[in-house]
């Protein structure tokens, strides 16, 4: 594949039928007629477009139906077609994550880094990591789709400015200006909880939500912080300053909530070993202690949970979404989490709220936000353009 093939389709159709090849993961040529209510030499050229540019395969012949008749040809991605890269941009650390073209997570590393100075510092160690991971995946840079970059804080997505955030001292920074000189993909930029909110919509469990809440949850030593992306009859909605979300919530730290149980450590079957160093606790040595059933882990993520459902309560109100996500670290532990902050939403909310919203974790734990940036960059590819009309519906734009 020449660099670039990959970049851009023909015209609308193509998106349109690639779109189904997608979510359907093997398709027949007659599915796609009737789907499409295309004529079969439409579909058979836009195959044929597709499988020139190596973006569909030819899986062979399908079972006939029952009324017989030829057998029908079976249609795929070609997941070797392109890769998306994600890059969570944290204070201490950066997350790496590449997807191929079906989605598919085939690397996903994180790197511990030094704080930055400015954003010359940031970007060599963008530069460094994404090239790291490039060679590690033994990838042809050349089939590289795009690089999705996520960070906490306010993020104008529409200039690439990075407006302010805990990972620089400096503020209204053209970040994706400065990342696209230095590197030779296109780049997206875009705030960490709208890029993990994407990543559940794309291929996590918010597929099936139209207006889905996701609570990005942050707690390690120094961090106390909550994050929240907003899906909007599926799409991510920033707000008109581009801080939808970012509600300065009330949080401790980890070891300031440490504190709560600091001298109860002895009763846990695996904290007890920390009793005499508590400071070295980090939220992986809990999530791993709660997941051991460790009763003064589960006693700290309990209390979190109330935490979390107190800052968010109102905000569920107000949005009343179908779908609550909570992502981050915390994730990985499921219900241990889950049951308190819904406890809280049980009694602070109406119980017609309350019962509408579907409470869930991310899959994608820790990667949540990595993988959320890579699928912005794959959904930005194969979105189908739309127009508004004056009558205020939607129309597919459609191309000969």
């Amino acid at each position: 594949m020449q660099t670039g093939d990959h970049r851009l389709l023909k015209n609308i159709n193509q998106r349109l039928v690639l779109n189904l090849v997608r979510l359907n993961r093997i398709i027949s040529s007659s599915d796609l007629v009737r789907v499409t209510g295309m004529q079969p030499s439409t579909i058979f050229n836009i195959l044929k477009d597709l499988t020139n540019n190596s973006l569909v395969l030819n899986l062979g012949k399908g079972d006939s139906t029952d009324k017989g008749g030829k057998k029908p040809f079976l249609w795929g991605l070609n997941r070797e077609a392109a890769y998306a890269i994600g890059i969570d941009l944290e204070i201490g650390q950066v997350t790496a994550v590449i997807l191929d073209f079906s989605s598919e997570i085939i690397k996903k590393k994180v790197y511990k880094i030094a704080n930055f100075k400015n954003v010359d510092e940031l970007v060599q160690e963008m530069v460094r990591v994404v090239n790291d991971i490039i060679r590690e995946s033994n990838l042809d840079p050349a089939n590289i789709l795009g690089i999705g970059v996520a960070v906490a804080g306010i993020v104008n997505s529409n200039s690439g400015v990075l407006v302010m955030t805990d990972v620089l001292q400096e503020v209204n920074v053209p970040l994706l200006e400065t990342l696209g000189k230095a590197l030779p993909y296109p780049v997206m930029l875009e705030n960490n909880a709208n890029a993990s909110v994407v990543g559940d919509k794309w291929i996590g469990v918010a597929k099936e939500s139209r207006n889905c809440l996701n609570v990005l949850i942050e707690v390690d030593e120094g961090v106390g912080a909550i994050g929240i992306g907003f899906l909007v009859n599926e799409e991510l909605y920033r707000g008109s300053s581009f801080s939808a979300g970012e509600i300065n919530p009330s949080m401790s730290d980890l070891h300031d909530m440490l504190l709560n149980v600091r001298t109860h450590l002895t009763d846990g079957e695996v904290l007890k070993a920390y009793d005499q160093s508590p400071k070295d606790i980090s939220i992986d040595i809990l999530i791993d202690a709660a997941k051991k059933g460790d009763k003064i882990a589960l006693t700290f993520f309990e209390r979190l949970g109330y935490q979390i459902g107190r800052n968010i309560s109102r905000v569920v109100a107000a949005f009343n979404p179908d779908m609550l996500v909570l992502s981050g670290d915390v994730a990985e532990l499921g219900d241990v989490i889950v049951a308190p902050v819904k406890s809280v939403m049980d009694m602070e909310l109406l119980a017609v709220t309350s019962e509408a919203v579907k409470m869930v974790t991310s899959s994608h734990g820790h990667y949540s936000v990595a993988t959320g940036a890579a699928c912005l960059v794959l959904s930005e590819y194969f979105r189908v353009p739309t127009v508004r009309l004056v009558n205020g519906s939607e129309e597919t734009l459609e191309e000969d």
